[in-house]
């Protein structure tokens, strides 16, 4: 190391230093994480996106090869959400900001 760089100062860059987001959107990419943080905020999105009734029939949901599986306790409100699921998945798509999700399969 040469005198230069050794006495940099605080905060600046040195060579080929990179910024620590820089390095977590890497990683987060290699390894898929960032498509799991997406799927994981459409799973939250949902409660804001369908209401408190759907909500409380709801009793799992889980996504996976971008398709969400909402397993639900009442069968009028999965018929209803059959007849509106274009509307829900681009509701879901649009609040969270990408097209995650492909399907949904209400069970």
């Amino acid at each position: 190391m040469d005198y230069e760089e050794y006495n940099a100062k605080p905060g600046k860059r040195i060579g080929s230093a990179q910024k620590m987001s820089d390095i977590v959107l890497a990683i987060m990419s290699e390894n898929n994480m960032g498509r799991q943080m997406l799927e994981h905020r459409a799973i939250d999105l949902w409660k804001i996106v369908t209401g408190p009734t759907v909500l409380r029939a709801t009793r799992n949901i889980y996504i996976k090869n971008g398709v969400m599986f909402v397993e639900l306790n009442s069968s009028v409100i999965r018929n209803e959400l059959i007849y509106s699921k274009r509307k829900v998945l681009e509701n879901i798509n649009n609040a969270v900001g990408q097209d995650v999700i492909q399907d949904i399969v209400f069970r």
